[in-house]
């Protein structure tokens, strides 16, 4: 088998339908490996059909909520079932609610901290003690340069990404002896249809139209642009590839010369 071309494995991307993890699917899928995606929209027929569309037909693709063990626990077992033991887990799976501390919903927070990094730490509970049994593999975290920076109105999302960041490492330096690495990837913003909730803010705010709200964007950028989901996905792929056994315990932040 050529060296770009890796001894296939069944990668698992949480929130895979959309965005940095369908991209990831792309990329995974790319290099052979076998793809399954989970979100809570999976179920529905029209995201299966649209994910088969742009992916093909054998993918696996099933209702995930990362917020509850039961779905978790049963949507790996299906994973194994359907296409065999996952070694690659991509936690792709994410949200983010603006507020201020003075008035913060509570359930807001616990959403984004249940969905953002509890979700993960079940999904990688699900899967690791098979990728210890395999002897090999690799969890690719999405993170945020907000777990490494702090913002006016984004506590819950700036908590739980460093939070991420965090089991990323301890998942990291519990994994080495068993072959399996894990890294955080910490993009700053990235064009996806969570950030277009970004866009009609500052355009309210500000009072002005959504393609200015983009330009300012680009603007406050160092490279004047806004970060594409293929580029968080080329890491991931590199980092999933046999080129990269020695990546693991890191935060990568793609953040285009940004701080946030």
């Amino acid at each position: 088998m050529p060296a770009d071309r890796p001894t296939p494995r069944v990668a698992i991307i949480t929130g895979g339908t959309t965005g940095i993890g369908f991209a990831c699917a792309q990329a995974l899928l790319a290099r052979g490996h076998r793809i399954a995606i989970g979100a809570r929209s999976a179920g529905q027929p029209q995201v299966q059909t649209d994910l088969a569309r742009g992916l093909g037909a054998g993918v696996f693709v099933a209702a995930l909520d990362v917020a509850d063990r039961a779905s978790v626990d049963g949507f790996v077992a299906s994973v194994r079932e359907n296409l065999g033991p996952p070694t690659i887990l991509v936690n792709a799976a994410g949200i983010y609610q603006e507020a201020f501390l003075h008035d913060h919903n509570e359930s807001a927070w616990l959403d984004q901290i249940e969905i953002n990094l509890t979700g993960s730490f079940r999904m990688t509970r699900a899967v690791f003690g098979g990728m210890m049994a395999a002897g090999w593999g690799r969890i690719a975290n999405i993170a945020s340069t907000a777990g490494t920076k702090g913002e006016r109105g984004y506590a819950a999302y700036c908590a739980s990404k460093a939070g991420l960041i965090g089991l990323s490492k301890a998942t990291a330096v519990e994994g080495a002896p068993h072959g399996i690495s894990c890294i955080a990837v910490s993009p700053t913003w990235v064009e996806t249809p969570m950030m277009a909730k970004a866009f009609d803010r500052i355009a309210a705010e500000r009072g002005i139209t959504l393609d200015e709200a983009r330009a300012s964007l680009n603007a406050s950028n160092p490279q004047g642009r806004i970060v594409q989901p293929g580029e968080i996905a080329a890491t991931v792929d590199f980092f999933c590839s046999e080129n990269a056994p020695g990546l693991t315990n890191v935060d990568i932040q793609i953040n285009a010369g940004a701080d946030w």
